[in-house]
């Protein structure tokens, strides 16, 4: 077993002390650059949230544009399939009318 001097036991306790103190100084500085890294890292996932929330709105007005084009092609389709259709159809594109119906003409 080998004993110490005063001198060499105040030295490694020096070094221990300084080690200590440079190790907590290691250790608050990741933290700190850990604490930045996850803020910057936030304010990245806010931004795309924004953007993502635009988007979100865009498609959804997309989404009712397309809802009521619908509901009007529907519309349209029933009408078509009556009979008021076929005659003005009739009217408009053969120039049919019916045998009791008057055709006035302007003169020109």
């Amino acid at each position: 077993m080998k004993f110490e001097t005063r001198r060499e036991r105040e030295t490694r306790r020096k070094r221990q002390k300084q080690s200590a103190i440079l190790g907590m100084v290691l250790a608050f500085a990741l933290v700190m650059i850990m604490g930045a890294v996850i803020w910057s890292g936030k304010r990245t996932l806010e931004k795309q949230n924004k953007e993502y929330q635009a988007r979100v709105a865009q498609l959804q007005e997309q989404v009712e544009e397309q809802q009521n084009r619908s509901d009007e092609i529907d519309e349209y389709k029933k009408y078509i399939q009556t009979k008021k259709f076929a005659e003005e159809v009739a009217k408009d594109k053969f120039g049919m009318i019916y045998p009791d119906e008057l055709v006035f003409k302007p003169e020109n």
